[in-house]
């Protein structure tokens, strides 16, 4: 890598600093329902292990790498839903890293026969660090050498941080809500203040079937519309598609991007990309391949971005739900 390039995901990483920074995103954020919302957590009524990983604009050399890693049982003697949730970010050639560790719990509750509530809580910390070896400084390319410019390389940074959320969902509609970084916990890795602002999320879909076909399930066939609008201090998102099944299959289309209500600048539309999903369930694995086409001016220039997800349930799904009733029906992937 050049040292202009270097130079430039340098400041683009403290700029990204100033700006107080934002959270990893996902494009099958139903596939990773934890980090959506802490009151899915339980919800799926079996005990699940999930795993995530997204690496975005390959076509920028070291961009972002996101992986998740989260589980969930639910305890029906007490509508409780307990779980655990560990993700890992890295950005740029200076190795940005967060990391988040969150322990959750979730308790539900019938409003009536066909609609339930849930609530969900998610304590936790974080952590932020960055190698400064792997950059370089304007006075190490003054004096013509690699000398390094920091007497302390590596920086460091822990901080505590709370997120909640809810949810209500009959048997076909589902909407929620959740917001994260409620303590606004500081996160500079340098001298000074820099406090995380609160990411706050709208979601929320429905699930339609297409037929009757209930006595020969190949043939069943669902489409399940869904959005998932969210904000954080100036930026906000908004992802919106739909879901097709037909028996063990799935496939999504999406769009990202809030291009008639807004713009980062005059002649600047906000699209940011079309996503193609892919996913197959069997048993009780489940597995999830998405694509990110870039619509937005950074276009052939990313390469787009790849998410896998996969997730495995530790009993049977059809016999828990007739035993614990209502579920969410929100998609898998």
């Amino acid at each position: 890598m050049n040292n202009y390039f270097k130079i430039t995901l340098f400041f683009f990483i403290f700029c990204s600093n100033l700006v107080k920074g934002q959270d990893m995103h996902f494009t099958q954020f139903y596939a990773s329902p934890l980090y959506l919302n802490p009151a899915f957590v339980g919800s799926n009524v079996c005990s699940r292990i999930s795993l995530t990983y997204r690496n975005q604009w390959p076509g920028i050399t070291t961009a972002y790498k996101s992986f998740l890693l989260s589980g969930d049982h639910y305890i029906q003697k007490y509508n409780l839903g307990v779980g655990f949730l560990f993700g890992n970010d890295v950005a740029g050639s200076g190795q940005l890293k967060t990391t988040i560790i969150n322990p959750m719990i979730s308790y539900g509750l019938k409003i009536s026969r066909k609609v339930g509530i849930r609530f969900g809580f998610q304590p936790g910390i974080g952590i932020r660090s960055i190698n400064f070896n792997d950059l370089y400084f304007g006075d190490q390319i003054a004096r013509g050498g690699n000398v390094p410019s920091m007497e302390t390389p590596t920086q460091n940074k822990v901080y505590f941080d709370v997120g909640a959320g809810a949810l209500v969902f009959s048997e076909k509609l589902w909407l929620g809500t959740s917001f994260y970084h409620l303590t606004q916990p500081n996160t500079s890795l340098v001298n000074g203040e820099t406090n995380m602002p609160l990411k706050y999320s709208l979601h929320g879909g429905a699930k339609i079937p297409l037929n009757n076909g209930e006595n020969d399930p190949f043939q069943r066939r669902y489409i399940s519309p869904a959005f998932n609008y969210r904000g954080q201090k100036k930026f906000d998102q908004l992802d919106v598609g739909f879901y097709y099944t037909q028996y063990i299959f799935n496939l999504g289309l999406w769009y990202r991007g809030i291009p008639l209500l807004k713009a980062y600048k005059p002649g600047y539309r906000n699209d940011d990309a079309v996503a193609i999903i892919i996913g197959v369930q069997a048993n009780r694995l489940n597995i999830g391949y998405s694509y990110d086409l870039t619509i937005s001016k950074l276009k052939g220039l990313t390469s787009g971005a790849q998410e896998v997800t996969l997730s495995y349930q530790l009993c049977k799904l059809k016999k828990k739900s007739k035993k614990y009733g209502l579920l969410i029906p929100c998609p898998k992937f």
